[in-house]
Parts: C-alpha cells; structure tokens; sequence
C-alpha cells in the first residue's frame, strides 16, 4: 500500500510551521525529515506516526500511542513482529495544528538525541578494479 499524496499533504501543511521538512519514500511509507533527521513517517495505510525515545515514551505511553510494526516471516515460516521506535499520536491531532506541532516538536527532539550516522568512506572499488589498477 502507498501513500495516498491528499494525506501526505495535509500532514505537510501542518507540520510547515517546523521548517523545511523533506520527504523520502521507503518501503510504501514515507519519512518526514528536519534538518537531515527522521522525526516522522506517513505510513501507508495513511497513519501519522512520531518519532518516540526514552525520553518520550511515557508521554506516548500515557496517550495509549500504538507503535509502528512490521511483520517479518524467517526461512522456516516463523512470523515476528517488529516494533519500531515510532509512535501513532491520537488522531484528534490531525484536526488541530497545535497539537500536531506538539507532538511533531517531541519527534524532532527525539531525532535530535539520535547520534549521528557515520558517514560511509568510500572504498577503492571492487576487487576486480584494485587488480586492474595493479597492471
């Protein structure tokens, strides 16, 4: 299932007093990022969900916020589920701005906290090319 593009722009709309946010497509879902840093996604079945830490999870767990899942199915038919560390805010947020922004502010802080990635160093390219370079 995708995005439905009506949903994520609303969601956008919203959010728009944070700042420039950007958007990447992942896995039929969308992430919403802030200063390079994911704080949101727009799921597919066109769900808000916040980015939550140990800081914020008992805010989230007080709200009754369920968390984003996937299901996984390992080689030998064994279905897991996974939750991720975003959470669904009450969907009477989607019709006050404020309380979006709220909720979104406690996303990006969460995004905040995150330590940064490494950035990946560019290898000298495949096996075959450093034998190349040797001839």
């Amino acid at each position: 299932m995708s995005v439905s593009r009506d949903f994520l722009e609303y969601v956008l709309d919203l959010l728009a007093p944070l700042g420039p946010i950007t958007t990447r497509r992942m896995f039929g879902s969308v992430g919403l990022y802030l200063d390079g840093r994911m704080f949101a996604i727009v799921s597919g079945d066109d769900r808000f969900y916040v980015k939550s830490d140990s800081q914020t999870r008992a805010q989230f767990d007080e709200a009754d916020c369920p968390a984003l899942t996937y299901t996984t199915t390992k080689p030998n038919g064994e279905s897991k589920t996974v939750a991720l560390s975003f959470r669904a805010p009450p969907e009477s947020v989607l019709d006050d701005r404020q309380q979006m922004l709220d909720w979104a502010q406690l996303g990006t802080q969460a995004a905040a906290r995150m330590p940064e990635k490494k950035q990946r160093t560019r290898s000298a390219g495949s096996p075959a090319e450093a034998y190349r370079r040797r001839r």
